[in-house]
Formats: structure tokens, C-alpha cells, sequence
């Protein structure tokens, strides 16, 4: 069976008359049945999870999950660079006796974990491994860190601590002294020091604002494309997600409001959206600040990587043109610094100031002092301003060098996206390539590129690829771009 012939249209009913289960899991027991029933035969191709969704008008997630679960069973095996096929080898309706006693060989499904915590799990995906793959857009550049200048902050961070006693709750006092006064300078937010409060990472730093605003069910607005690392707060929250599509003046509030009138919150990235790199204009930023403060919404800006723009001067953060009181800004150290570093930060309203750090302290008591006091210490040293000032100027480098060898060796096929980049670059494919079988092939060979089409919501949306320029020289980078050339010449011609 080819899968333009899959019979998709015999699951609708299956998936009408199971509302009571997620649909994912509805789905992945249509596909059982049909398979152990003889409907889908050994060796049938599952068509892809996009045209499927499109068929059965659920989202792309739900058919990914399924096809995971359906993996994970037995019941499907993926070939390399052809996609899903029914298994040759199923496995016995009922588990054995073993499987039944030994809980590590089940799947998260058939365990007895919670809804939210069998989504968690299906949802996330394993990232490329971070010290063997070629082009990761999560990747900053570390050979040129001042590590003999960090090192000295570490010890001298650990002299004063002998003598601290703070409060560690919204973080270590000095540290967050330093980053109001940067982002006072850099990025024009206006805040106290109490305002800021110190997370572990950006993944906390949203969970807890999330937690804070959001009821389970209610509408958040979000950027289509956007960045995913928020999806599982969102969903351990049960929050309604609701995707708006960007265009190249970034996120369009209009739009989201005809989706979801009673929206209260958005969640953005108005300095540089990911992965396209388009910034909000001023008149959306004021625009969303208005209409948040009319209606006594809540902006989430998330303001990552604004330390690296390359194309004219950046908009001054939301916070800083009149939304104090309605904004939530949030930024991490992780791209600028080292990934390991988990060290991102809050800038509150001040009516948000107590009850966040009433809930935090609930929530992990607060952070390890020895790295936050390293941190403020390399800050007010001035070792962060210069580090920051040396790695936008060679990211710069490496950024036109990316664009050069694409130039060389792949301008027939790629196509730059032309949007300010940070720490990767957007190229559009031709129609008849499929960026994420073209992902999967590079990274089977160490390229850790990214599908630009796995940033959409939905079923529409741009076929390219997301390529990381940051953490690599020029001979890493042209071996990862030959490896690339050398994958996309092996794709079949449409």
C-alpha cells in the first residue's frame, strides 16, 4: 500500500467516539486495531505525520505522538530517509507476564503515570547530542570564553560568600543589582532591584510565570513560528495555546484577539522571534502595550539573544516603553555565557514582586549562591561587558562566512531567509524537499541542523532549515556544510 492510498478516512469515526481520551492516544489505538485486524498489512507505509493531520484535522503533535507510542509497541518501524511502515514483526496483543511485572520495559503509556506526564514525555524530543553535532542552533562559542577571568570571579565570589547571610529567595543580591543596571543601559528596562529575581534558566523563569497567570484552560497567545522550549510549560500549566502567525513587522495582536477574544496573556519575543528572526515593530509594541494595560492583560517578553543583533540598532525592550506594569521580561545568561551556566532572570511589575517570590519559595527555596555571585562578580568587573562585545563581533564573522559557503555550494537549493540572525541563520527550501527527512539524514552523519517546519503549529508553514553558526570556526563549519551538501544531493527529486 502506498501512503497516498492510506485509508485515513476509516480513524475519523474511531477518533469521534473517543472524546473522553486524548486524541493522541485515540489515534494510536485506531492504528492498533486496524493493524492487528489485518487492515494495514505488514510493510504498509504510514503516510507523513503533516498530510495525516491535514486529513484528519488534528493537529500535527497529536500524529506525531501516536506514531511514537506506535514505535515504542512494536507496531511500526521507521526505514532511514523513507519514513513509517506497519512492522513485519508485531508484537502479541496482551504483554507477557514479564513486561506486566517489570515496569522499566514499558512504554510511558502503559505505565501508570499521569495524562500530563505521558504528553510530557511524548512530547519532548531528544536535542542532538551538544559536543558531537555540527551547526546546533543552541550552541554559543566557548573556545573564546575568559575562563582564567571566570575562574578568578569563582574565587572571589566564594570569599565573600563565607561571609553572606541573604535572603536567597529572589537570588543573590549583587547579581541582581548588576542586571538592572545592564539592562537599564542596554536594553532601557526600568526596575528596581527588587523587581529582578533570579531563576534557574529560562524553563523556570516561564514554568513560574506561567504558573502564576495562566488558569488551566485558558487562552495564551503565542508566536507562529515560534520557540517550543515553552511548549511544556504551557502544557504542564494546561494552557490553552493558542498560535498567531508573524509576518516580517513580528507578532500581529489583532489576529490573536479573532482567535481568542478573551486572551489575557501573549507570550513573545519582540526583539527577535525564533527562529525568523523578525523584530516587532514599534507601533505593535505599543500597540500590545495599550491593549494590555486597557484590559489588564499580562506581555510576556522573552528577550533572548538581544545582546547579538547585527542589523541596525534594537528597539528598546516592551518593559521600557511603558509597560512596567504589564510587562513580565525575562533573559538568560546560558547563549551569552555557556549552556551549562542555568542562570536566567525576571524583571516583575512591581505588583507581581511578593506573591512570585512568595511562590518561588515553595517552589526550589532558592539557588545555588556560589554561581550567581560568580556571575555578578564577572559583571561588575567588566569582564561581561567585553566578553559580550568580542563574541558579537566574531559571531558577526562566522555569521557572513555561513552565508558565503552557502553561497558556494548550495545557492541553487537554499535559499536565505534575509532576517536578523543571532546565533543561526534561516534558509528556505524549494518545494519537493522535506526539511525534517533532510534533518534527520544530517544528523545521522553529526550535522545538528533544524527543520524550520517543526516551529509551526499546524499544518501550514515555511519548508527550510535552521542552521547554528555561533559555536563553530570556519573548518567545522565547512565540514558541516559539505556534509550538508552532500545530504541534500542524496534527497529523490518531486
Amino acid at each position: 500500500m502506498a501512503a497516498q492510498d492510506f485509508p485515513s478516512e476509516l480513524f475519523v469515526p474511531f477518533l469521534q467516539d473517543n472524546n473522553d481520551i486524548p486524541r493522541y492516544m485515540a489515534l494510536f489505538r485506531a492504528f492498533q486495531q486496524s493493524i492487528l485486524n489485518g487492515d494495514l498489512v505488514a510493510g504498509a507505509k504510514l503516510p507523513a505525520s503533516r498530510t495525516l493531520s491535514a486529513n484528519l484535522g488534528v493537529s500535527r503533535n497529536t500524529v506525531k505522538t501516536a506514531y511514537e507510542i506506535l514505535l515504542s509497541e512494536g507496531y511500526i518501524e521507521t526505514r532511514h530517509g523513507s519514513g513509517s511502515y506497519v512492522s513485519s514483526h508485531l508484537p502479541e496483543q496482551k504483554p507477557d507476564a514479564q513486561e506486566q511485572l517489570d515496569p522499566s520495559s514499558r512504554s510511558p503509556a502503559t505505565l501508570k503515570l499521569s495524562e500530563l506526564a505521558i504528553r510530557l514525555t511524548q512530547q519532548s524530543e531528544t536535542p542532538p547530542a551538544q559536543d558531537k553535532n555540527l551547526l546546533l542552533t543552541t550552541r554559543p562559542d566557548t573556545v573564546h570564553y575568559p575562563w582564567k577571568q571566570w575562574q578568578q570571579c569563582v574565587l572571589a565570589a566564594n570569599r565573600k560568600l563565607k561571609h553572606s547571610d541573604q535572603d536567597a529567595i529572589s537570588g543573590n543580591h549583587e547579581l541582581r543589582t548588576q542586571i538592572a543596571q545592564y539592562l537599564q543601559v542596554v536594553r532601557g528596562v526600568k526596575c528596581t532591584v527588587d523587581q529582578v529575581m533570579i531563576c534557574s534558566g529560562s524553563q523556570q523563569a516561564m514554568y513560574l510565570t506561567l504558573r502564576m497567570l495562566v488558569n488551566s484552560g485558558e487562552p495564551v497567545l503565542v508566536e507562529n513560528p515560534g520557540y517550543k522550549g515553552t511548549d511544556g510549560a504551557l502544557l504542564s500549566v494546561g494552557a490553552q495555546k493558542v498560535p498567531v502567525n508573524v509576518d516580517q513587522h513580528g507578532f500581529r495582536l489583532q489576529n490573536g484577539l479573532d482567535a481568542a477574544p478573551d486572551a489575557r496573556l501573549v507570550l513573545l519575543t519582540p526583539s527577535r522571534n525564533f527562529p525568523m528572526g523578525y523584530t516587532l515593530s514599534l507601533e505593535r509594541r505599543l500597540e500590545l502595550i495599550a491593549w494590555a494595560k486597557q484590559t489588564g492583560s499580562w506581555l510576556i517578553e522573552d528577550d533572548y539573544d538581544s545582546e547579538f543583533r547585527f542589523d541596525g540598532s534594537p528597539l528598546t525592550a516592551l518593559q521600557g516603553l511603558g509597560g512596567e506594569s504589564c510587562v513580565i521580561y525575562t533573559g538568560t545568561f546560558s547563549r551569552i555565557i555557556h549552556h551549562s551556566l542555568r542562570i536566567g532572570y525576571l524583571v516583575l511589575p512591581e505588583a507581581l514582586v511578593e506573591p512570585f517570590a512568595q511562590a518561588k519559595r515553595y517552589l526550589d527555596g532558592g539557588l545555588s549562591q556560589l554561581p550567581q555571585a560568580a556571575l555578578a562578580e564577572f559583571m561588575a568587573s567588566g569582564h561581561f561587558a567585553s566578553h559580550v562585545r568580542r563574541m558579537r563581533k566574531l559571531y558577526q564573522q562566522r555569521r557572513v562566512l555561513l552565508q558565503q559557503l552557502i553561497a558556494q555550494h548550495l545557492a541553487d537549493i537554499l535559499t536565505p531567509l534575509g532576517s536578523d540572525d543571532s546565533m543561526h541563520s534561516v534558509f528556505l527550501l524549494p518545494a519537493g524537499y522535506d526539511d525534517q527527512l533532510i534533518c534527520a539524514a544530517a544528523q545521522q552523519q553529526g550535522v545538528g541542523i533544524r527543520p524550520l517546519s517543526q516551529y509551526y503549529d499546524g499544518t501550514v508553514g515555511e519548508n527550510g532549515l535552521v542552521i547554528g553558526f555561533a559555536g563553530y570556526d570556519q573548518v567545522e563549519m565547512l565540514r558541516g556544510i559539505e556534509i550538508l551538501t552532500i545530504t541534500l544531493l542524496k534527497q529523490p527529486e518531486h
